[in-house]
């Protein structure tokens, strides 16, 4: 198994980097959250992971070891392959997102792109009970709520639930104010 690989970055695409290790080139999949803090010719190191099927391997690579591991625990959710992996692991902040499955907070993980509802409720009955044995996380309620009175909040000045969901899901702010501020920011870009 390749678990990580560090080398000159020779080409990047938006969701790939082709790699140079040692003269050869490895093509990885990766979040396009990272899209623009890599450049040509600079050196990078990705956690890996080597998914192989039937008629190909494909490498996923990750630059924090965290998104690695949530990688790992979405293909272990039933109806989670590694594309939807990837875009849900690409719009996350990792400790926002465990959190959020402990608390169960539906309305975040369902604003999550490639996550429907259902999806998001089977994500958190696979895996609440092991990210809270394995990461100790906890007691998330208090964002939760604060999340939801942003979401309520922007409703009431005309937005549609899905967009109010979806913008707060991409913000953090220590209070509800600050999850307004940065979530009405992100509405008008």
């Amino acid at each position: 198994m390749i678990s990580m690989l560090r080398g000159e970055v020779v080409q990047s695409t938006g969701t790939e980097v082709t790699l140079l290790v040692s003269g050869v080139g490895y093509r990885i999949h990766v979040p396009s959250s990272i899209d623009g803090k890599i450049a040509c010719g600079e050196e990078a190191t990705f956690h890996t992971m080597l998914i192989a099927r039937q008629d190909s391997l494909e490498l996923y690579g990750f630059t924090d070891p965290r998104q690695k591991e949530i990688f790992s625990l979405l293909l272990s959710v039933s109806g989670v392959g590694p594309k939807t992996a990837m875009n849900i692991v690409s719009g996350i902040e990792p400790e926002r997102f465990l959190e959020e499955v402990v608390s169960e907070n539906i309305g975040y993980l369902s604003s999550l792109p490639g996550i429907g509802r259902k999806s998001a409720q089977r994500i958190v009955l696979e895996l609440k009970e092991r990210i809270a044995k394995k990461y100790g996380t906890g007691g998330g309620r208090h964002h939760a709520d604060a999340s939801e009175d942003a979401v309520a909040a922007l409703m009431s000045l005309g937005y549609a639930e899905s967009q109010a969901r979806r913008a707060v899901g991409c913000v953090t702010a220590d209070n509800v104010e600050g999850l307004i501020r940065a979530a009405l920011k992100e509405l008008v870009r």
